[in-house]
């Protein structure tokens, strides 16, 4: 019972599992916030679900890397790197992006800007965690 507890613990503690808790928790804020107030988000998306598309990708990127496999962390890397690119140029477009963002709600921003904070935590977690791992395994190779 002991060590089921310890395993249960250590999988709590770990920051993959952290990040998903809070993508999940992200992704019911964002839909419960559209319902009450229609958000605004970037890309050539429907509006009946628009508001849903940069936390359900980020959910998805933090289940490819809560798998902790090579493949999970550089699948994670994309994902969030193309969100993290779609921020960048949408800021990089306008050509006064303070301005534009002044023109937005308070509640579209902050959207925007937890959008972007959690795919740059997702990004930099992921590729710490394909480089360790790369690392890792050169390291082994050249032992033998």
């Amino acid at each position: 019972m002991k060590q089921r507890l310890s395993a249960i613990l250590s999988y709590l503690v770990d920051l993959r599992s952290i990040l998903l808790g809070f993508n999940i928790f992200n992704f019911t804020t964002t839909w419960l916030m559209d319902r009450e107030i229609r958000m605004c988000t970037i890309g050539p998306y429907p509006t009946w679900w628009s508001y849903l598309i940069e936390p359900t990708i980020l959910l998805i990127a933090s289940l490819f890397l809560s798998l902790n496999r090579r493949w999970g962390n550089a699948v994670a890397l994309l994902i969030s790197g193309y969100l993290m690119g779609d921020y960048v140029r949408f800021l990089l477009i306008n050509n006064d992006p303070v301005t534009t963002l002044s023109d937005w709600g308070h509640s579209d921003v902050l959207h925007l800007a937890r959008q972007f904070l959690f795919a740059l935590i997702v990004f930099c977690y992921s590729a710490l965690s394909l480089t360790k791992r790369l690392l890792s395994r050169k390291s082994l190779a050249r032992a033998r």
